[in-house]
């Protein structure tokens, strides 16, 4: 990019975040207050004068929907590297009954190998590393929104930081319509940071973990 932001959005709140299962590539719908959550940020950014040049989204329903909310008619390109991470036979689980080995890592995935069926930390950084990179590179202006999920969204940050603040990434809340801003001039990011002005305040979310 020239100049611009790229804002990372989580999806707004879904029946399983609700009932606290594990989602990833189950394709759930916003619920009444997922839909509430993402018009109170499409306000917020309205208010703020923040216009998007382009808006992505995961190709998950609850994504997608967060974006053409956001967009208010504009267009919105299904981008399936920013979808979230597969947990094989744990997508659906209650969280209460995750396993030591799982929890250990989703909260460790550099150091802890995944379960047999889950996709690993390295094909997730790498498949959304590409997208952010690409976007970071290209020769346009104006600002970028990315509508995807809690663990894409720290995989995207975990791109951005340095070795020794990577760690910090995966331990992070990323509650329902939370928002990230980089900021880009001359294909050089200058700067990230939770939008805290932007996101979502919701403290029901128990699935900030995920």
């Amino acid at each position: 990019m020239k100049s611009g932001a790229i804002f990372l959005m989580r999806h707004g709140e879904t029946e399983m975040n609700r009932a606290e299962r594990l989602q990833g590539q189950i394709d759930c719908e916003l619920n009444e207050a997922g839909e509430e959550e993402a018009r109170r940020a499409a306000a917020r950014l309205k208010k703020a004068g923040i216009s998007f040049a382009r808006i992505y989204s995961s190709p998950l329903k609850r994504a997608l929907r967060t974006a053409q909310i956001v967009a208010d008619g504009a267009e919105v390109i299904v981008e399936p590297l920013v979808t979230e991470m597969h947990f094989g036979s744990y997508e659906g689980m209650p969280y209460s009954e995750i396993d030591e080995k799982m929890w250990a890592f989703i909260h460790s995935p550099e150091e802890v190998p995944p379960p047999a069926g889950v996709e690993s930390i390295m094909s997730l950084t790498d498949r959304t590393g590409k997208f952010l990179r690409g976007l970071i590179a290209d020769e346009s202006t104006g600002n970028i929104l990315v509508t995807t999920h809690g663990i894409a969204l720290r995989s995207m940050l975990w791109n951005l930081c340095g070795e020794t603040e990577r760690s910090r990434v995966w331990g992070m809340p990323i509650e329902n319509c939370i928002i990230y801003r980089i900021d880009v001039t001359g294909g050089i990011v200058t700067g990230f940071r939770r939008a805290d002005e932007l996101s979502e305040k919701n403290d029901r979310d128990t699935s900030k973990v995920f």
